[in-house]
């Protein structure tokens, strides 16, 4: 791989393709939300913000709205992995979001697939290292 001018791609057309943008984002949207309630115990409106600044921070526009986020925020809390609780925040209540034992467990085995599984899965790795760490430009060979 050679460096190369981000100019001289057309980076914003292919990140804004409708379809490949939304493949990658709910390929990874329930372990990532999971893993954003794991950090902190959070509001439904606060995780919207969170996804919505790091998408708007790529592409300038709104990755997901209330009627993406909380039908997965039930499905998470169906499932065992988050639990609820109604609080205080000003003069309104606020539903706050926070992992389970069991959701600690889920990204546990997740984080341990991937360093146990790491000479199996090298192209995976190889994947996720040059696409996050790697800052050289994508040229044809």
């Amino acid at each position: 791989m050679v460096e190369k001018d981000i100019n001289s791609c057309d980076f914003e057309e292919i990140m804004l393709n409708t379809k490949f943008h939304n493949a990658l984002v709910k390929g990874v949207r329930n372990i990532f939300i999971l893993w954003l309630i794991s950090k902190e115990k959070i509001h439904g409106y606060g995780i919207m913000s969170i996804l919505n600044k790091t998408h708007s921070d790529m592409s300038g526009k709104k990755a997901v709205h209330s009627s993406t986020i909380y039908p997965i925020l039930h499905t998470l809390e169906k499932d065992g992995l988050i639990k609820s609780s109604q609080e205080l925040n000003g003069n309104h209540k606020v539903k706050m979001y926070e992992i389970t034992n069991k959701g600690l467990k889920m990204l546990d085995s997740l984080k341990q697939f991937m360093h146990k599984k790491r000479p199996e899965n090298n192209m995976l790795i190889s994947f996720f290292d040059d696409m996050l760490f790697n800052d050289n430009m994508f040229i044809k060979k």
